[in-house]
């Protein structure tokens, strides 16, 4: 069985940024929106490599989309926490919504966004507890014990990094065959819930 984090270093153009803007504590920075809802920050280079990668792919006839993992740890000791994929084409039109207008549109996000059915968002109303049109979800709140010591303020147990890969229809899974996005998504979640069992949040592949 191929080795999931070696996997992950050679796939070109991946980067790997910490998911939250934090202090030297690991208190994660939040603001204020103007619906009054508090939010976490994701940190400027995580926002950087995800607009960069989406950006740089639209331009490009092989580009699906990205996939994503969130987790602990530098990268030559990383646990993968959470995988998922912010695919470029939608259910309704040639640009998913996840992805459009990336640059000045953070409500989405490539699935990282501040709406309450996106992961910051999400992961925001957990902790924060304001209301929206649905509770506080299973998914985030199973994210928000794995992640924190503490909810408000929201202090991360230890640091938490997002490694963020561009993926094209040339490219090859872990498996080594040709695959698509959502096919190498799945290869991934497989790979981790052997290999990292103990941190491994993905339910079904959802």
């Amino acid at each position: 069985m191929i080795n999931l984090l070696e996997w992950l270093l050679q796939v070109p153009d991946y980067r790997f940024e910490p998911l939250f803007e934090t202090d030297e504590n690991l208190q994660v920075k939040t603001r204020i929106t103007k619906s009054e809802r508090k939010l976490l920050k994701r940190s400027e280079k995580m926002e950087e490599a995800v607009i960069s990668i989406v950006e740089k792919g639209l331009s490009d006839e092989e580009w699906e989309g990205l996939f994503y993992i969130m987790g602990k740890g530098e990268l030559n000791r990383f646990r993968p926490i959470y995988v998922g994929k912010a695919e470029k084409k939608g259910t309704k039109n040639a640009i998913s919504e996840n992805i459009r207008n990336i640059r000045t549109d953070k409500s989405k996000f490539a699935r990282w966004g501040d709406g309450t059915a996106y992961h910051i968002g999400g992961l925001s109303q957990v902790l924060f507890q304001f209301k929206s049109y649905q509770p506080p979800t299973k998914k985030y709140t199973r994210w928000a014990n794995a992640l924190f010591s503490s909810f408000d303020p929201p202090i991360l147990k230890e640091p938490i990094y997002l490694y963020v890969a561009p993926w094209y229809s040339t490219l090859r899974g872990p498996s080594g065959f040709i695959c698509s996005l959502p096919a190498v998504e799945k290869e991934i979640i497989s790979l981790a819930s052997e290999q990292f069992k103990s941190t491994l949040l993905n339910v079904d592949g959802v």
